[in-house]
């Protein structure tokens, strides 16, 4: 029989008794429920966190679906459809509700499109996109970019990496022409357009392709980065089309 602690012995076990529940428990997870209202927002998460998208569907048979995956970042949980009422717009026949775990750092254009084209409903269409930052203190993440956050706003902290991917077409005299930057918050790592690693190696003309552009933040405050798609056979010609960031550095917490 182990012996009874004296009365002196007792705080001091209930002390480190209390120590060893707080650091033996688990990190509470946030959950982070969106829905049609917040179709363009820039969502904010920690690693851990479960992300709940409800979307309204017109049909309860067909749902949405991601545009592509996230792997090492987010991972699909659940996956089903629920009654019209908790989609967050009045009157949706049907919602398709995805449940993801955030897995680890850093930032994506989490974006869903109507399985079925003319499927969405209205006011939300086919198509519902949030930009997605996924932090963990103290560690330094890169965010993705596509062409489907142009003309939006993105929160980097001061470290991070900032990777814009642009498509193009292989073969084409088609650039892309990032304008100057010279507010020192960000910096461009690599002056020259670079295809994307995951390409083929040798892509076929006239087949699209994505060029990357990496960024890093320098140090807080406000930056825009602009490109313009010329034709680099036409240098005089109008730009085709453009991509514009904001991009926002917080001040670190002390």
């Amino acid at each position: 029989m182990l012996p009874t602690p004296s009365l002196r012995q007792r705080p001091l076990l209930a002390l480190l008794l209390l120590v060893f529940v707080v650091f033996a428990a688990p990190a509470r997870a946030d959950i982070i429920n969106l829905t049609a209202a917040d179709n363009g927002k820039q969502i904010q998460a920690t690693q851990g966190d479960v992300i709940v998208v409800r979307l309204p569907t017109a049909n309860a048979r067909y749902g949405w679906r991601l545009t592509q995956n996230y792997p090492g970042l987010l991972t699909v949980t659940r996956n089903l459809v629920l009654p019209g009422l908790s989609s967050g717009v009045p009157g949706a026949p049907a919602t398709h509700e995805i449940q993801l775990q955030t897995l680890g750092t850093g930032g994506v254009d989490l974006t869903f499109i109507s399985a079925v084209p003319g499927a969405g409903y209205s006011p939300l269409g086919d198509f519902f996109h949030v930009y997605l930052t996924i932090d963990k203190p103290g560690v330094a993440k890169r965010v993705n970019i596509t062409e489907y956050g142009n003309h939006s706003r993105v929160t980097v902290n001061q470290g991070d990496d900032l990777q814009i991917k642009l498509g193009t077409t292989a073969g084409s005299s088609m650039r892309w022409e990032v304008m100057p930057i010279n507010d020192g918050v960000v910096e461009l790592i690599n002056p020259e357009e670079k295809p994307s690693k995951k390409r083929p190696k040798k892509a076929k003309p006239g087949t699209p392709e994505d060029v990357a552009f990496n960024f890093r933040a320098l140090k807080p405050g406000h930056s825009t980065v602009r490109f313009l798609y010329r034709d680099s056979a036409q240098p005089d010609a109008a730009p085709a089309r453009d991509f514009e960031l904001q991009i926002d550095v917080p001040v670190p917490p002390r």
